[in-house]
């Protein structure tokens, strides 16, 4: 589960030659074009190169979509992006193995962990945010152990915080989790009276607060416990060896993004990104200027620990809590050693974008 959880057009919406590059992006090239299993992007060291990207429409403007939607800062990346749209991690994922798009913006945690522990060769370059959501109930639970069944898009995100909060509070086993298809659907339970609480994004969070739900806790609570629902930029490994040029400028580009829209500058640059989400510019800004963004001052406790390997980072404890998570689902074999998850972990983006890689 990403950051959104709007319905996705049933066309894909390209971006304007040269204005930068989202998640799912394709473009056509004016060279010849990389195998599919290197994530089916032309040879992108030219104006004229093809850079794909998959990415999640809803109510905030992504980086990748404030990149693709000013020249200023798409400029700076070597080729021509088209973002496409995907409606779930999982099947971005998927798209990504297929060699459909070499890179996926936003995906969560257990959509990625998914991918690699099933042999998908991906590597996870920058960590975008926590996603935001939060535990609506209505007026009838005033404490976490009030609470009997809790409703959450199945197998998610959102899921994997859920449960991990609930055996923080040693309300593992004692609370009933319900799993829904959709988010819609869960939001509807809850409205008709059906289930007194439910974990649920921002976007469908908001309007449920216009119903009189409360918010119990919320994910930046159960994020600092271990247990965060984390958005990511990933890349095919393939394409990252082939093309780290095109990989370094989309890192210094969405890390710039993050940080013009919370400064003075934000509406400007969320404005023209909106139409990439799917809202209306009032609400994108609204919603992105609030939302959780990694500050770049705690980025590469992320991505690497103290010791400076990635095995012993924020992102690889996530990964093996996440890997724990799939197991119990049935959606993965085993957790793997910190070692091979350090594997689809790469800081060394981010490190030469702190040490003058951004130009």
């Amino acid at each position: 589960m990403h950051r959104f959880s709007r319905p996705l057009p049933t066309k894909p919406l390209l971006s304007k030659p040269l204005l930068g590059k989202p998640l799912l992006s394709t473009v056509a090239a004016a060279v010849a074009l990389a195998p599919a299993a290197a994530g089916c992007g032309a040879s992108a060291r030219g104006a004229t190169s093809t850079i794909k990207i998959g990415y999640f429409q809803g109510a905030v403007a992504g980086p990748e979509s404030v990149v693709v939607a000013n020249k200023d800062l798409a400029g700076k990346v070597p080729g021509t992006i088209q973002l496409r749209p995907i409606d779930s991690g999982v099947a971005g994922m998927a798209q990504l193995r297929a060699g459909a798009f070499p890179f996926v913006a936003g995906v969560g945690n257990p959509p990625f962990t998914g991918a690699f522990t099933n042999g998908t060769d991906v590597k996870a370059v920058y960590v975008e945010g926590i996603d935001a959501s939060g535990l609506a109930v209505n007026d009838k639970i005033k404490g976490p152990g009030d609470l009997r069944k809790v409703g959450v898009l199945v197998g998610s995100t959102l899921d994997f915080q859920l449960r991990g909060w609930l055996k923080s509070r040693g309300l593992a086993g004692k609370v009933q989790v319900a799993g829904f298809a959709s988010e819609a659907a869960e939001a509807a339970a809850w409205k008709a009276g059906k289930i007194d609480s439910v974990y649920i994004s921002q976007s469908f969070l908001l309007e449920l607060q216009k119903h009189k739900a409360r918010v119990l806790v919320r994910s930046t609570d159960i994020a600092a416990l271990g247990f965060a629902a984390v958005n990511m930029l990933a890349v095919s490994s393939q394409y990252a060896r082939q093309h780290p040029d095109v990989v370094q400028a989309l890192v210094c580009q969405m890390s710039k993004a993050e940080t013009l829209v919370k400064g003075p500058q934000a509406e400007r640059y969320i404005r023209p990104a909106a139409k990439f989400v799917g809202v209306t510019p009032e609400d994108a800004i609204a919603a992105t200027k609030t939302y959780p963004y990694i500050p770049a001052s705690e980025e590469a406790s992320w991505l690497k620990g103290p010791d400076g390997t990635a095995a012993t980072g924020r992102l690889a404890q996530n990964f093996k809590l996440t890997a724990e998570f799939l197991v119990t689902q049935g959606r993965a074999k085993s957790v793997p050693d910190p070692q091979k998850i350090a594997q689809h972990i790469d800081p060394g983006f981010w490190d030469k974008a702190q040490s003058g890689g951004c130009k």
